[in-house]
């Protein structure tokens, strides 16, 4: 496998961590967090680009190499071996959907179908859903995905061409663009301004959310809400720079702090019916450059959509992607690329499941009237947690100043008056007001907490209680 050229926006270059989260190391799978991580025995020369759990329950795993991948199981005496199912398909798929045993996949020119109809284990029917997206020869051409939009259609999204050579001709209005494809085929777009969007889930509620990189007027990396008719922020070569005529500004529903992530990717909501326990509903994030997981839940205030994220993995090789199983378990395709860090070639899966039983840490942070909502996953001491000085709060924010990065500026450090306990949930109080389009830093210093930290995305802020 050779090395790759190709851009940092994804993968750029690895950082340490910078937060002591005491969770689950992939090499240390008994830390007490509640989450056991096992790395899977397979070969490391796959490097895993996007992953769906199909029908059967067999992971579906597509790789750098253009090739698909099933992860046939061990059986107690033998590990997991991969066995090729597809391939070889022009470029490296960055987006994977499974319907029943067949499996969409989104590569740089095309979103195409796969199956195996005569049932021989090898995908012999190729169908081209759609390939109304230009592609040209230049390696940022990348196309990600895939979501299911309400009314059935797939959500794709060719990529930005901000850095494509001038003299490219081509259907550049579909770059940096949400685009709806029907089941006939047609392509619609739905949104505009989107930069490097690698992950893509929809919620229980038919909405759809994707990541979007950090990068020049991208101040963070951002996890947003599919909304048509939304600009999104990020002009391409197609694009005015302030987006089309009367499109609505967007708002990230989550800003991830810069500290904690340079490139997000893979996204997905923990659906499992309760077996990944208690974090039901919250969403996972893949985070390459500082090789961790996050996760993330969301807020409702006022018809708003905000919320916080959270530490959760780390050591994990370098997360690109992820899928939930059907018995409640958590695959992370992982890798490390020579032409994103220096690195020597090679990928793993990892499996992350749930002990049964929660540890010490913070579950979900909440914006109330007057300050924040914590809930742990275990109850605190109240003679420790009602201690207003263990709480520590800032806020900041990010404003474009014409560079690849923009640090936060505007960085307060606010007073915690009141600090009030039941049970799993202290109720912060804030001497000071609460005030929209900032990020807080909410961290609580209660002994054996972890992760003891999250950042909040204020959008809206919650209205005096009556």
């Amino acid at each position: 496998m050779g090395t790759r050229r190709l851009n940092g926006v994804l993968l750029a270059l690895v950082l340490p961590l910078v937060f002591g989260s005491g969770v689950s190391r992939a090499d240390d799978p008994g830390s007490a967090t509640g989450y056991v991580v096992r790395k899977l025995l397979l070969p490391a020369d796959i490097l895993p680009s996007c992953m769906a759990v199909r029908a059967d329950g067999l992971l579906a795993v597509g790789s750098m190499d253009g090739d698909v991948l099933l992860v046939k199981p061990g059986d107690g005496t033998t590990p997991e071996r991969y066995e090729r199912w597809a391939g070889t398909l022009p470029h490296w798929p960055l987006g994977m959907l499974a319907e029943g045993n067949d499996l969409l996949v989104a590569t740089r020119g095309a979103l195409i179908r796969l199956a195996d109809r005569d049932g021989d284990g090898w995908a012999e029917r190729w169908t081209t859903v759609s390939d109304a997206w230009d592609v040209s020869q230049d390696h940022h051409d990348w196309t990600t995905g895939i979501a299911r939009w309400p009314d059935g259609g797939l959500i794709v999204s060719p990529v930005t061409d901000d850095v494509r050579t001038k003299d490219i001709k081509g259907r550049h209005y579909l770059r940096g663009k949400a685009v709806k494809i029907d089941a006939d085929g047609k392509a619609t777009v739905l949104a505009d301004g989107l930069r490097y969007p690698t992950g893509w889930a929809t919620g229980a509620d038919g909405k759809v959310f994707f990541t979007d990189n950090q990068g020049q007027q991208k101040t963070t990396c951002e996890i947003n809400q599919l909304q048509v008719g939304h600009w999104y922020g990020y002009a391409s070569q197609a694009d005015q720079p302030e987006g089309p005529l009367g499109s609505v500004r967007y708002q990230p529903v989550i800003r991830i702090p810069y500290p904690w992530a340079r490139s997000v990717n893979g996204l997905a909501f923990a659906r499992t019916g309760g077996k990944f326990g208690p974090l039901e509903g919250q969403m996972v994030l893949c985070e390459y450059n500082n090789r961790f997981i996050l996760r993330a839940s969301l807020d409702e205030v006022d018809g708003v959509l905000q919320g916080a994220c959270y530490p959760f993995l780390e050591h994990l090789l370098g997360p690109i992607c992820v899928a939930f199983a059907p018995d409640g378990s958590l695959y992370v395709g992982s890798l490390r690329e020579p032409a994103w860090g220096g690195e020597p070639e090679q990928g793993a899966v990892y499996k992350v499941t749930y002990t049964g039983k929660p540890a010490p840490g913070l579950q979900e942070v909440k914006a109330v009237s007057g300050g924040f909502s914590l809930t742990f996953f275990t109850d605190v001491d109240g003679s420790i947690a009602s201690e207003p000085a263990r709480y520590h709060v800032r806020r900041y924010h990010h404003v474009f100043q014409g560079a690849y990065h923009s640090p936060p500026v505007d960085e307060q450090t606010l007073t915690v008056s009141k600090a009030e306990v039941d049970g799993k949930t202290v109720r912060l109080k804030l001497n000071e007001s609460l005030i929209p389009d900032r990020i807080y830093e909410v961290r609580a210093d209660v002994p054996g907490v972890h992760p003891n930290i999250a950042h909040y995305t204020m959008n809206r802020v919650p209205p005096p209680e009556k």
